[in-house]
Formats: structure tokens, sequence, C-alpha cells
């Protein structure tokens, strides 16, 4: 890159790069130069937007085409001056910097009305990032990037429809064919309620009863992330949607030999960092979470599975006790109070069609979400990337 060694932003005193509408966001572009360097302005450009995109092999005849199928809102889209001359300006005069190293101001306001929380996902995101760029229309110019989160809409398991109720599901499959049949498997699965925060432990109780010849290897629970994305074919003709999903983290034991039985009483799986439940203020994104349980039988394909919806909020329900704290205690109208942790598996590049290969700056970046951390009823003071098995 020539005069320049190193060009990247700086966020103050906000180690998490977590932010919400009408904040103000301050820190410093760092430029270091090995010699003098002429420009006309620096300026920062401060984007929020939304993306869906994917691919369809459609046939036409005798050949196949490829159709994109795409959609996306901005949430704001702005620019700043943190030296020299504006972007629109026409006056080409030079400004220079010397060799060394400068640290240049800047203060940014959000814009102040709701955003939805940041993504990265497999067919799209919502992503919040800004550009500082050394303006030189005589030549390239220089860039470096930095993505930060937004926390998003609060979703508050208060409007939930029955928060703490049970969620149950069963099933009952024969394995063998007609000729053979020797008894059904049976299984069925619940989660102790329906609406969680993350941090909190899902306890899973199941019951699988083995009248089959065969042995049934493992009892799995997966806490499945499913998203929903809404596309339009070329961006403006008839619309589309896609599902992708993914485990998030597992819990996992040995099950039973043929004529057996084997149960789990409140097995407990803690919900890592995650983005909230419909992903609110994006209208191509929708999020959904399901506990997965599956009883492996053995020599077969046909495991018997269960599907569990729960709810994952960010809200504490009011009254509820929250491990060692009360959401009614003095002082903690809202539960016990979160932090914000990186979420696992949920690192992206965020190089996008504006950047080249030349850009500085954090091209790799992991949104934050809200994370609770308390003593729970049943166990030690323990974090989900700590207890948890994740994929």
């Amino acid at each position: 890159m020539g005069k320049i060694s190193g060009f990247q932003i700086v966020f103050a005193d906000n180690e998490r790069e977590v932010f919400n509408g009408g904040d103000i966001i301050q820190g410093h572009v760092r430029l270091e130069l090995d010699a003098t360097k002429q420009f006309r302005g620096i300026y920062m450009h401060w984007k929020g937007r939304a993306v869906v995109t994917w691919t369809e092999i459609e046939s036409r005849g005798k050949s196949k085409v490829t159709v994109l199928y795409v959609a996306g809102e901005d949430y704001f889209d702005q620019y700043i001056t943190i030296m020299g001359k504006d972007r629109t300006d026409n006056d080409d005069h030079r400004l220079e910097l010397p060799a060394g190293t400068h640290c240049l101001p800047f203060k940014f306001k959000l814009p102040n009305r709701p955003l939805p929380c940041s993504f990265e996902g497999t067919l799209g995101y919502v992503r919040f990032f800004t550009r500082a760029v050394i303006d030189r229309p005589w030549t390239f110019d220089h860039v470096t990037k930095r993505a930060f989160t937004i926390s998003g809409i609060p979703y508050d398991l208060n409007k939930v429809q029955n928060p703490l109720a049970p969620i149950y599901n069963e099933d009952e499959k024969t394995v063998c064919c007609l000729c053979c049949a020797t008894g059904p498997i049976s299984v069925s699965a619940s989660t102790d309620k329906r609406a969680y925060l993350p941090g909190e432990t899902v306890y899973i109780s199941a019951t699988l009863e083995n009248r089959s010849n065969r042995s049934v290897h493992s009892l799995e629970a997966e806490l499945i992330q499913s998203v929903n994305y809404y596309a339009r074919r070329d961006g403006v003709g008839s619309p589309s949607y896609r599902t992708t999903s993914h485990v998030v983290t597992s819990v996992v034991s040995e099950a039973c030999g043929a004529y057996a039985s084997a149960h789990w009483d409140r097995k407990p799986m803690i919900i890592p960092p995650l983005p909230p439940c419909n992903l609110e203020g994006c209208n191509f994104i929708d999020i959904r979470y399901y506990v997965k349980f599956t009883a492996d039988v053995a020599s077969t394909p046909f495991d018997v599975d269960l599907m569990l919806e729960i709810v994952v909020g960010t809200i504490p329900l009011a009254g509820h006790c929250y491990g060692s704290l009360s959401a009614n205690q003095p002082g903690s109208s809202s539960g016990p109070p979160p932090t914000y942790e990186a979420a696992i598996g949920g690192q992206r590049e965020i190089r996008d069609e504006h950047d080249n290969e030349y850009v500085f700056g954090k091209l790799v970046y992991t949104p934050f979400y809200m994370f609770y951390r308390y003593h729970n009823v049943e166990g030690g003071h323990q974090s989900a990337i700590e207890k948890s098995t994740t994929v």
C-alpha cells in the first residue's frame, strides 16, 4: 500500500462494539504513514442494511439458466467528513499529512429509531458498518472498514402466549418391514417451558420405550436455528423463500438395547448467545428455534425425531425466578443484568462488492448478542460457552 503502513477505525469506550438506535458512536481513525501523503479529504461512510440473495437453476427448453433471487433494505446511509474537503466538493485542492501516526477523531449519531438486530446468516444478513476513505480524485482511494453490532428491537417474553407452559411431542415408529415387525419404538419428549433467554437452561425430559429387536444407540437433543429468507426473482419479480437450519448446541447420551427403555429427567441444555426470534424490524429474514429430539435406531435410517418449538427473547418474564435472581426483586425489575457475548459460529467475512483486495481494517466480523449469566436453579454458575457442546 505504499506510504500507508496502518489504517484502522477505533471505537472509544465500547469493547463489545454494541449499540442501538439513537446512540452516539465516538472514536478515531488511526492512520500510520511512512511518508507524506496527499489527499483531498477524509470521510466516513456509515451504513446499515439487510441483504438476502440466492440463485436457482431453471430449465428453459433444452438449456438451463441461473436465476437470481434478491431482496434488501437500507436502515441508514450517511457520510461525515472528518478532515479536509467534503466528498461532493469539486475542489481538487490537495492537503498533506506528514509521516507518522495520526489519530483523527469522529462522532456519529445513529438514527433515533428502532433498528433490527445484527445477524449473519447463510443466505443473508443484517449488517451495520462504517468505512473511512482517504479521498484522492486523481487516483484510487484508500479505504478501511469495520462492522459493529446493533442490539436490536427487544423481544419481550411477557408477550408470548403461555410462556411457562411445557412443550410436548410424541411419536411411535415401527422400523422393520411387516414380515418381521417385532414392535414399535415409542418416544415422548418435553421442555420445561416455552420461552427462554440466552444463557438460560432448557430442561428436557424424555421417555423411550423400545419394543423392537433393534437397539437404540443414543438419545440426542439439538437446539436448531431455522431461518426463513424472503426475496424476489431478479429483485422485482415473483416472491419466493428459502429456509436454512443449523445446530447451535446439543446434548447426547446413550440409550438402550432391544426390548428396553431409557429416560431423561430434566436434562440441561444451555442456550448460547443468539439473536431473538423473528428478527423484528427486518422484512426479509425471520428466525425460529426448535429443540429437536432424536432416538438413533441402530442399523436403520428410520430414526425417531420430535420437534419442539421454543421462543428465545431478550426481556425476562416479570415475576419469574431466574436462578438465584428473581425478576421481581427490588432493583431487579428486568431480571438478571445481561452482558453481550460473541455468537458461537457466527464469524463472517464482511467484504462486499465495494471492497477490493487492498481494503484495510477488520474484514472478519462476529456479532454480539445479549446473554444472561446467573446461578441456575439446578447446578452451579456456568455459561453456555463453558457447558454446552456447540456445532
